[in-house]
């Protein structure tokens, strides 16, 4: 049963763009560690796209950003230097490692930071160990999810019906609305 309250995202959107940063705001945060594929870029993108790329321009007058992936340097360190972004790669999500090397580039605490990414089991699941705050958001383009994350997509929705079934006092209205955009349940 443990495992299962650490993928309850804090909060569910459709996308990067639908977050509440000003809440965030109001509440202390002040450092955004975001997941790049599927998240900001579709993982048959090499570049952050220009919107994108505007807007999270337009974040960091406000907040803190690092780009913190699975993906390994090239990818990473390619699409996150054109956005002129601070990023970690190869971060292992969902163990504690990329997220440690991230609060320390940022310098800051896991109280004034939050996660957003597209994936329980990674970047939900990570985050909440963390005691980092974590959002959920659709992801970018399911097609060009990587063979890793398709295998990962299928474990997180048997989990998600076990969860459903099974620990259903655990499951947010987060949980349910990405279970209903993703997988139809």
């Amino acid at each position: 049963m443990a495992f299962y309250k650490y993928i309850k995202p804090t909060l569910y959107a459709l996308s990067i763009q639908d977050i509440p940063y000003e809440e965030l705001k109001k509440q202390g945060i002040h450092t955004l560690f975001f997941d790049l594929d599927n998240t900001v870029m579709s993982y048959d993108e090499t570049l952050i796209s220009k919107e994108n790329i505007q807007f999270l321009n337009d974040l960091k007058t406000t907040f803190k950003i690092i780009i913190v992936s699975n993906s390994g340097y090239k990818r990473v360190s390619k699409a996150s230097n054109h956005a002129k972004l601070e990023f970690i790669h190869s971060a292992k999500k969902p163990l504690k490692t990329g997220y440690k090397k991230a609060l320390k580039k940022a310098a800051c605490t896991k109280d004034k930071v939050v996660f957003i990414g597209d994936q329980l089991i990674t970047d939900v699941y990570g985050a909440n160990k963390m005691n980092i705050v974590s959002i959920l958001v659709k992801p970018v383009k399911l097609r060009s999810d990587h063979f890793f994350t398709r295998t990962n997509r299928k474990i997180e929705s048997f989990v998600i019906k076990k969860m459903f079934k099974n620990h259903s006092n655990l499951v947010t209205d987060a949980l349910k609305a990405y279970a209903k955009d993703i997988y139809g349940l």
